[in-house]
This record gives structure tokens, C-alpha cells and sequence, in this order.
């Protein structure tokens, strides 16, 4: 095989930015706004990096999908720069929408961008042989998938080589690598060379796609053999869970739905890689397994929409449920188009979820919109329903909130705060629902301190009763100041054996049944010390019921006290105990004990 002259590459890479100046552009600027934001040692502030480096990645697809769609109608070089240039304009009023920094954006905004992503991805696949054929259709996107597996694979070879390079600076010559240096090496090799290697890829004459013959035998495989079966699997489990749903009578779990989605997201796929092998002779079952797809996806769609459908009547919409409602009607398009329609083109699949992509990635009927509104008005009647709550305006409960209404309340309030802020229900307090102290996302009081200005106590979403087996564990690192010495701990019930504290007269252990921690005096065997881990256990308990986070603050883990020149800190690494009828009984413990004969 000859290799190609660096001359060649050279060429290659500049009739490549001739070609797509705008998209190379783009990929430069979002390239070094990644690495200038890497390089940053400390959280950034908000900045113009964080919009343009998401504005750049959405640019990618969206001026190559604009550039292509120019060169197939054979618009004028100048014509199609100026339809790019308007791309720019779109993309920086999306920027303008972007916060600076995504450490204080609210989760809706990273979702949206994933679906605006996914829109112009199949915007690319869709746009340029929208008003083409079938052949130059699929000819030209399995160009685009088969160059987009290459380029994968030559900028993983490179990032390799590279960064075994670093890494033999580092320990062969002693030239300090700090470690943020490989991840920059990374983003410039899939932000530049990735980019470029996949566009100098794609054909230059877009219209002798049309006339292309051939088939890859690597993808016939890879479909036939791989997709086939994995579609056969799903499609068996679903329909055994159809059956079993018909001979109970019982409601659809909302957990399948994901699998029908999977079961029809990996059958299109499979029927698009086949495509051409259906007029073949050799493969008519191609055409027979394209329409019998279509026909079982009928009742799969019904038990679609019945599990989401559950899921919304008891929880609200969310986005996650949005989408599944979405993608159903989008699958039921797919139905009644094939089983109905003569045409039955292909390229109405990625054309018509492109649409969807967009339709739900914005606007007052979006993903976003529809669902916060939705657990909104939820969390309002819950309210009202608990008595804290009347007519839009919050007032003291005269009972106390049932544990129930308390869950739901709480597990609004954190949808809301990791999801889209508090902008919605921010009129029913008197104070602002902001706070300059730092958390899980800054600017915001967590979930735990709004449910209690409403006038209840946060409770977790995944509790279901107060009580039942439960394990603490601590968020963050133990402060060991002022102990210079310490033993691993580990207790289960029944409690453990006695043991020798070194570097003291004194032994402790656990007593039976496990409640407290004791020291003695190892001669006389009288009590030193004693610390009632049961007691701190059934404290921490309430703390983990009340607390957002799914940990406890290391500093309330922690257990000190001291007597007779002896002072200790219980450092509990896990806690775990079972809470019944309001009593805690410790079931295991496991951590270190920090101590000190220095005196109190």
C-alpha cells in the first residue's frame, strides 16, 4: 500500500478548509475555548467561553449541514458562505441563551443542548438529499458513518501516541506532565484533527452518490448478524411481557417503555443499513422483515404510551416522560406512514425526528416548558392538598404535613433545583430563594431549606416509610487535628470482641447488644469512657431523612468526647442500622477512631 507524501496531506487538508471554512471555523474556536477553560485551575466565573464553546460544537453540524445542502443544489460558492453566515447569526443568538458558566446553569440547559446536538447531527444526514433519491440518500450516509468510525479510530491511535509521549517526558526525563495536559491534548485532537480528517472525507461530487453501486460486506454483517439478533431478543422479552400483562390484567411498568425504545431505535437502525439489500433477490427477507417491523410495533407502541401514561398520572411530566410521549407519536407516524403510504421512504425517518428534535427543544410547548409547568401545578395542589397552601399563597399548617405529601413536595423541590431553578414558585415566598453560599448549585437554596421556609421537613425521594434498614455514610474528608494516633474500627452485631488501645493502658469494644463504644482501664476494668453510637445514629438518622444530598456531612458524622486524659473522635465510614416502631437498632459500623492521651 503506498502511504501518502506529507505534500498530499497538506493538499488534502487545504482543499478541505477551502471547502468548509466556516465549520473549521467553528471547530478551532470551540477547541480553544475548551482548553482555555481547562486550563483554568479554579472554577470559572461566568464567561463568553462557556457560550462559544457550546455554540462552536452545536456549529459543527449545523454549517456542515448548510455548506452540503448549498454544494447538492449546486448554489454559488459566495450564495452558500452567505447562507452560512446567517448559520453564525442563529448560533449566536443561542449563545445569548447560554449562561457563562455551566457550575450555576440549571440542568435544562445541558439537556437542551444534547437535543439541539442530536437535531443538527441528523439535520446533516437529511438536509442535503432531501429532495434526492434513495440511493444518493443511503449512499451518502454510510460515507458519513463509515468516515466517522475512521476518524474515531486514527484520533484514538493519535491521542495514544501522544500522550505515551507525555507520559515518557514525565518519567524519563523529569519534565513534570501535570495531568490536565492530557485532557487538552484530547479536546485538541477531537476538536481540530478529528474534524478535519472526518470532512476531508466526504465526497466532493455529492450527485455520483446517486449512480453508486456496491454494498459493504463488514456493515451486512454487522446488521445481519449483530442487530438482527439483538432485535429479536428485545422483541421476544416485550412480547412475553405483553402476554403476561393480558393474563394479569395488570398495568404496564414505566420501565419498559425504555425498552421498547430501545427495541425500536436499534430495529430502524438496522432496517436503514439494509436498505439496498431489499430489491435484491438474494434478500428478499429484508423487504418481509421492513414491513412484518412496522406491524409489531402496533401494540408496542400502545404499551407505550399506557406505561408513560402511568408514570404521568401518579408523578407529572417530566422531560424524560416528555420525550417518551414524543418519540410514541413519532413511532406511530412511522406505522401509519409505511403500512399506509406508497412512497415509504426512508428518509422520512431521520427527517421527521430531526423536526421532532427541534420542535421539542424549544418554544412554551417544549420538553422543558410542558415539565415545569407540570411539577409545578404539582407541587401547588400538593401543597394545598397538605394544608400549607391556599389559593397561590403559602400559610402556616395548622396539622402536621403527612409523609406522603412531604416526599412528593420534597421530590418537586429537587427536580426543580437541579433542573430549572426556582424562577416559577419564587411569588409565594417573601424572601428571594437565592443565597450566595456554596453548594450543589450555587445561587440557589437547596431543597432541603425552601421545603422548610414552605413549613416541612425535606424528606428523600426514595423513602418510603420512616423507618427500615438505612447506611450513613459521610460527604467529605474527616478533620484529624488534634489527634495524633488512631485504629481502624469495625463492629456487626452481635458486638465485637474487647481490644487493646495501643499506646494506652485502656481497651475498648462494642457493647452487647451494640449501643455504645466503652473504654476501660485494662488492669481494673473500670469505665473510662463511653460513647453512645446508637444514640448519634438515631440523630444522624433524622439528618438523612431532612438532608438533599444522599450523604452526610462528614463533621456531623464524626462522634467526640473525652474523659480521664483520653479524647477521642468516632470517624464511621458507614453506619448501617434498621429504625422500627422509633427505635434504632445498629446493625454494623465500620470507620477509624482517632484518639489522644494528651490531657482535655
Amino acid at each position: 500500500m503506498k502511504l501518502p507524501s506529507l505534500r498530499q496531506m497538506l493538499q488534502e487538508a487545504h482543499a478541505t478548509l477551502v471547502r468548509f471554512p466556516l465549520v473549521l471555523a467553528a471547530a478551532v474556536l470551540g477547541t480553544a475555548a475548551a482548553v482555555t477553560l481547562i486550563e483554568r485551575d479554579t472554577p470559572a466565573d461566568p464567561t463568553f467561553l462557556t457560550p462559544l464553546l457550546l455554540s462552536s460544537i452545536l456549529g459543527i453540524p449545523f454549517l456542515l449541514a448548510l455548506a452540503l445542502a448549498g454544494e447538492r443544489r449546486g448554489t454559488a460558492k459566495s450564495a452558500s458562505i452567505g447562507l452560512q453566515l446567517a448559520g453564525v447569526l442563529v448560533l449566536a443568538a443561542y449563545a445569548y441563551t447560554v449562561p457563562g458558566s455551566l457550575d450555576n446553569a440549571p440542568g435544562y440547559v445541558i439537556a437542551r443542548f444534547l437535543l439541539l446536538g442530536c437535531a443538527l447531527h441528523l439535520l446533516v444526514a437529511s438536509l442535503p438529499f432531501l429532495m434526492g433519491g434513495e440511493t444518493g440518500f443511503w449512499r451518502f450516509n454510510q460515507t458519513l458513518l463509515l468516515r466517522l468510525l475512521s476518524a474515531a479510530l486514527h484520533s484514538a491511535v493519535l491521542f495514544a501516541g501522544l500522550a505515551i509521549a507525555l507520559g515518557a517526558l514525565d518519567n524519563l526525563f523529569n519534565i513534570h506532565v501535570p495531568p490536565k495536559r492530557y485532557f487538552e491534548l484530547w479536546v485538541l485532537i477531537v476538536g481540530t484533527f478529528n474534524t478535519w480528517f472526518f470532512l476531508a472525507g466526504i465526497p466532493g461530487n455529492l450527485q455520483e452518490l446517486e449512480s453508486a453501486t456496491g454494498y459493504p460486506k463488514a456493515l451486512r454483517i454487522f446488521a445481519q448478524y449483530i442487530l438482527i439478533p439483538i432485535v429479536v431478543v428485545y422483541l421476544v422479552i416485550l412480547y412475553a411481557y405483553l402476554g403476561k400483562i393480558l393474563l394479569e390484567w395488570d398495568w404496564p411498568k414505566g420501565w419498559v417503555s425504555k425498552l421498547i425504545l430501545g427495541f425500536s431505535g436499534t430495529g430502524l437502525f438496522s432496517l436503514l443499513l439494509l436498505h439496498p439489500l431489499a430489491e435484491t433477490e438474494a434478500f428478499t427477507w429484508v423487504a418481509k422483515a421492513k414491513r412484518w417491523f412496522f406491524i409489531v410495533l402496533v401494540p408496542l407502541v400502545v404499551m407505550l404510551f399506557l406505561a408513560v401514561w402511568r408514570r404521568v398520572s401518579e408523578y407529572g411530566i417530566t422531560e424524560g416522560r416528555y420525550l417518551a410521549i414524543a418519540l410514541g407519536v413519532w413511532l406511530a407516524f412511522l406505522v401509519l406512514f409505511f403500512t399506509l403510504s406508497r412512497a415509504k421512504s426512508i428518509k422520512v425517518i431521520p427527517a421527521s425526528l430531526c423536526l421532532l428534535a427541534f420542535a421539542v427543544s424549544s418554544g412554551p410547548w417544549s420538553a422543558f416548558s410542558v415539565s415545569r409547568q407540570s411539577q409545578i401545578a404539582r407541587l401547588e395542589a400538593r401543597a394545598t392538598a397538605a394544608g400549607i397552601m391556599a389559593g397561590g399563597v403559602l400559610a402556616p399548617p395548622k396539622d402536621a404535613v403527612r409523609f406522603d405529601d412531604a416526599r412528593e413536595m420534597s421530590a418537586v423541590l429537587s427536580y426543580l433545583h437541579e433542573t430549572h431553578g426556582y424562577e416559577g414558585i419564587e411569588t409565594w415566598f417573601p424572601e428571594p430563594l437565592t443565597t450566595a453560599a456554596a453548594g450543589a448549585t450555587p445561587g440557589l437554596k437547596g431543597p432541603e431549606t425552601v421545603a422548610r421556609m414552605m413549613g416541612f421537613e425535606y424528606v428523600k425521594q426514595w423513602r418510603d416509610e420512616p423507618g427500615g434498614m438505612f447506611t450513613l455514610e459521610p460527604d467529605g474528608a474527616f478533620d484529624p487535628s488534634g489527634y495524633d494516633r488512631l485504629v481502624q474500627l469495625t463492629m456487626d452485631a452481635p458486638a465485637g470482641q474487647e481490644n487493646r488501645l495501643p499506646g494506652t493502658g485502656l481497651t475498648y469494644r462494642f457493647t452487647s447488644p451494640p449501643d455504645s463504644l466503652v473504654f476501660r482501664k485494662a488492669e481494673t476494668g473500670g469505665i473510662v469512657l463511653a460513647l453512645d453510637v446508637r444514640a448519634h445514629a438515631a440523630t444522624l438518622a433524622q439528618g438523612r431523612d431532612t438532608s438533599a444530598g444522599d450523604r452526610l456531612p462528614a463533621d456531623a458524622m464524626a462522634l467526640r468526647a473525652s474523659a480521664g486524659g483520653l479524647r477521642v473522635q468516632l470517624c464511621p465510614w458507614q453506619i448501617r442500622a434498621d429504625q422500627s416502631e422509633g427505635t434504632v437498632k445498629l446493625q454494623h459500623v465500620r470507620g477509624v477512631l482517632l484518639y489522644s492521651t494528651d490531657g482535655p
